[in-house]
């Protein structure tokens, strides 16, 4: 089989797990990463709020060092992509206590037997509440195991609301209600 890192955010045929797409932006380790709409071969920080920014494609293993210019609506090309980042799928992905605080705002790190999903509100971080309200995603993306180790399930997003997507409701009209 071929090497394929090289192009497109391909993987080494040594780990079906990974793969080494472009960073579009700056993130630390342990950011749920999804793919850029503008590159195929780039990824951003994700964030349960849209369509777009919610399909998690997996977690960075290492840092994303890319243009910052893009990060702060999460929208529009990345002019800057020139670094690999190391992207992990599937299984189990151990960091340190400091690197899954800074993605989840806990000391401590992971919590053992805690879902997380991904975080409605900020870009690229993860919450162990699912995301509620009307025109959230809810984004299931990992199970802790330990303190440094999630144990990666990527699901589908499920979406709270239907003005959004102008999707039709049980009455007919886009909100769902009679009247």
């Amino acid at each position: 089989m071929a090497d394929t890192t090289q192009i497109a955010g391909g993987r080494a045929p040594s780990n079906p797990n990974s793969y080494n797409p472009l960073a579009g932006t700056f993130f630390p380790p342990g950011t749920p990463v999804r793919q850029d709409q503008f590159h195929d071969d780039t990824v951003l920080p994700g964030r349960a709020d849209s369509l777009d920014t919610t399909i998690v494609t997996g977690f960075a293993v290492n840092a994303g060092v890319g243009s910052t210019l893009s990060v702060n609506l999460g929208v529009g090309p990345s002019p800057l992509r020139s670094n690999r980042v190391l992207v992990q799928y599937i299984g189990p992905l151990t960091l340190t206590v400091d690197q899954w605080a800074e993605v989840t705002g806990n000391p401590q790190g992971l919590i053992r037997d805690q879902p997380y999903f991904l975080s409605a509100t900020d870009l690229g971080k993860l919450t162990t509440t699912a995301p509620t309200g009307d025109n959230v995603f809810v984004a299931p993306v990992g199970v802790g195991v330990s303190p440094t180790t999630l144990f990666i399930l990527l699901s589908f997003p499920s979406f709270n609301g239907g003005l959004f997507l102008g999707l039709r409701g049980p009455a007919g009209n886009a909100s769902g209600k009679a009247g």
